[in-house]
């Protein structure tokens, strides 16, 4: 059974969603921003971005930066993904192309909005080499910095191949001869709309092809992912989940719930807020992240615009 919501734990997922809008924001071009002092949650590291594409019916957006994988960096086996909601009136056409089809990484586990599983498959992981952003003394002779290497594969085998380049070479060559089974590797999963819903589907094709132990999952103003089957089968699974939504927020009611044609379903579980009386009457305001991170702790502050 998961745990009830932790404050301090969400606060904390909060921080690292609000790290991606932030490396975003500075200059939407970059698939590879580098964070500022301070983005990153200590005592974690950025060991990877994530870039995908969204989807307009058709049309494929370019590339763009969504998130990324931090690393703690004593306890080298705990990991977080971040992925952020999209950006503007793109993000409500992704939740409303909702024909149910089947999740192509799992099939068998039920079916899930067609727009979040074109998207799903877009997910590129991109290490970031240690001595990116160190810029040495000059010398002639001195070997230019490794380029960022992107991974191959599912999104969850490209978070694995990360995690092995990851480990100490002896660490690599142990693994290599014995053919162990891989080391035991935490993640905690975080999202904020879009991010959320992908974040889902991240948790369930780990669930098939068990690459990680996913300890938990928080989201914030998740859409509705999948169907009734789809949602059965992830609320077995052992781990925290908690799936954060103002009442007065638009997109976790999307895609519409209509029974026979469209049986969506939200996954467990729920721990619903008002932002009434917080913020402006507006739908951009409802579903900010600043406004789910006012309601954890209200001590943080919403967005200018939406002070009331």
């Amino acid at each position: 059974m998961s745990r009830a919501l932790d404050n301090q734990e969400a606060i904390l997922c909060g921080r690292f969603v609000n790290t991606a809008y932030a490396m975003f924001k500075r200059d939407p071009t970059l698939l590879r921003p580098e964070p500022a002092p301070g983005d990153i949650p200590a005592p974690y590291e950025l060991v990877a971005w994530l870039n995908m594409s969204d989807f307009i019916f058709w049309w494929r957006e370019t590339p763009k930066f969504y998130g990324f994988i931090a690393r703690h960096q004593q306890q080298k086996h705990n990991f977080v993904l971040a992925i952020r909601g999209t950006e503007g009136w793109v993000e409500w056409l992704d939740d409303a192309m909702a024909r149910l089809v089947l999740f192509r990484q799992v099939p068998h586990a039920g079916r899930v909005a067609h727009g979040f599983d074109k998207i799903y498959s877009t997910l590129k992981v991109v290490k970031r080499h240690a001595d990116v952003g160190v810029v040495p003394a000059a010398k002639p002779s001195a070997a230019p910095a490794a380029a960022p290497e992107v991974m191959a594969g599912s999104f969850a085998e490209q978070l694995e191949q990360l995690a092995d380049t990851l480990e100490e070479p002896t660490v690599q060559e142990q693994m290599r001869i014995a053919k162990e089974k891989r080391p035991r590797r935490s993640f905690v999963v975080t999202g904020h709309s879009l991010g959320s819903a992908l974040a889902t589907l991240f948790v369930m094709e780990n669930k098939e092809k068990n690459k990680f132990d996913i300890s938990t999952i928080c989201t914030f103003a998740s859409p509705r992912v999948g169907n009734a089957e789809f949602v059965r089968q992830f609320n077995l699974l052992p781990l925290d989940s908690w799936r954060i939504v103002n009442c007065q927020d638009v997109v976790p009611k999307l895609p519409l719930h209509i029974p026979v044609l469209f049986d969506y379903e939200h996954v467990a579980t729920p721990y619903a807020f008002s932002s009434e009386g917080a913020v402006k009457w507006n739908p951009g305001c409802w579903h900010a992240m600043s406004t789910y991170l006012h309601w954890l702790d209200p001590t943080i502050g919403v967005d200018a615009e939406c002070k009331r």
